[in-house]
């Protein structure tokens, strides 16, 4: 019998990041409890059914919903559905012992998805790093903008090439996941899926090939006609061309796996270079004028798009893009590669990292012959300071090579 906890003031648990755990089973909900509210990180509050936790809602702040999948009826898609559509800042996570693929598309609101056998502390782990992530967003409406919808833009080309690829019983896995790897809506979608702690797997998944091949063909087939898993995109914004972010996305994964070799694992640099403009699309999508006005902002005043979008949004496209990935569970290595990728010094000091990785393949997946530079706000420049400082200049020369004959 565990010990009486003690009654603690509204003050201070006001104070913590607030979660909302919907969860039926007695047991399981005290195991859970237990684990969540242990160091005074998480203020947890038990809710027994989903319309106790949506009359919690009206009255009471949360920051996380965490709901079990065996709640009465359909109470858990639709409690987590409400949640998406009134409270779209709040991140939402599932607990079930239903097959994956099912889960996905039964409950497509959620962020993350768990089988009720993992560990509490394994869910207590995710929670605090996406809670950590949230700092790079300050404002509450970019916040909700991000994480309120799962659905992702796919380029309407190429879906329609893998909606004809999968209609056909004797389709490649090969060719299927050369049409994926070039898209990052469905790209992102699928990897949410296979690197979700849902899977249990003993070792993460970190390449498309590989993702596919463990989910399979019919699968495949099932979540990329799901409609959550993807949109085609809205009306075109001014000066943006999804095109050619998905052709720098690939190009800079490319090069970040071939570049990766002792500086950081192979599969992540590849899932961190072919995610990370991912920013970029979900403002196109989502805030199509405003982003529209950045974009206007950068080629007036001659800066950096980083900066024009900071000066609309308050954050910019690769603060969205490493906030998303995190509430989907991406790694947090992945995670932190995507924020900093244009300023990688923020994050290594002595050594090239991950960070340092997708900066250097960004830019010379655009342009092999990308110049030094003094200024470290050059957008397509290599700053010099930087690379000298973490010892990375020596290694350019071959690193140049390899762009070129990925480029040619």
């Amino acid at each position: 019998m565990s010990e009486p906890r003690q009654p603690e003031s509204p003050e201070a648990a006001a104070a913590r990041a607030q979660v909302c755990l919907v969860e039926a089973d007695a047991a399981r909900a005290e195991r859970l409890l237990q684990a969540l509210d242990r160091d005074g990180l998480l203020h947890v509050t038990l809710l027994g059914s989903a319309n106790e936790a949506l009359r919690h809602l009206l009255s009471h702040a949360c920051d996380v919903v965490v709901a079990a999948d065996d709640l009465a009826e359909s109470g858990c898609p639709t409690l987590l559905r409400h949640v998406q559509q009134q409270y779209p800042e709040v991140m939402r996570v599932v607990l079930s012992d239903r097959d994956g693929v099912e889960v996905f598309r039964r409950v497509p609101y959620a962020h993350q998805f768990f089988p009720c056998s993992a560990t509490p502390d394994a869910l207590k782990l995710a929670l605090a790093q996406c809670l950590d992530v949230r700092s790079l967003i300050q404002h509450a409406p970019l916040r909700a903008l991000v994480s309120g919808s799962n659905a992702l833009p796919a380029a309407p080309k190429l879906y329609g090439q893998l909606i004809d690829l999968l209609a056909d019983p004797r389709c490649s896995m090969i060719k299927v996941v050369e049409v994926i790897e070039r898209d990052l809506g469905m790209s992102t979608r699928l990897m949410q899926l296979v690197s979700s702690a849902f899977f249990g797997m003993a070792t993460q998944i970190t390449s498309l090939r590989a993702c596919v091949g463990y989910l399979g063909l019919n699968a495949v087939r099932s979540l990329v006609l799901s409609a959550e898993i993807t949109q085609l995109y809205p009306s075109a914004v001014p000066g943006f061309s999804s095109e050619l972010i998905h052709a720098r996305a690939l190009a800079t994964s490319r090069l970040a796996r071939r570049l990766a070799s002792n500086v950081a694992d192979e599969g992540q640099a590849f899932v961190a270079g072919l995610l990370h403009g991912i920013g970029q699309l979900v403002l196109a999508a989502r805030a199509p004028d405003r982003f529209a006005e950045a974009l206007q902002l950068a080629k007036s005043k001659s800066v950096p798009l980083a900066a024009a979008e900071y000066e609309v949004f308050g954050a910019t496209d690769a603060h969205v893009a490493a906030y998303l990935l995190a509430i989907w569970g991406q790694p947090l290595e992945v995670v932190r590669a995507i924020a900093h990728q244009d300023v990688p010094q923020h994050c290594d000091q002595r050594a090239p990292g991950m960070a340092t990785l997708i900066y250097i393949s960004k830019r010379l997946g655009q342009d092999p012959d990308a110049p030094l530079s003094l200024d470290p706000a050059a957008p397509l420049g290599l700053n010099e300071a930087f690379l000298a400082q973490v010892g990375a200049l020596d290694q350019l020369t071959s690193w140049r090579a390899v762009a070129r004959r990925l480029a040619s």
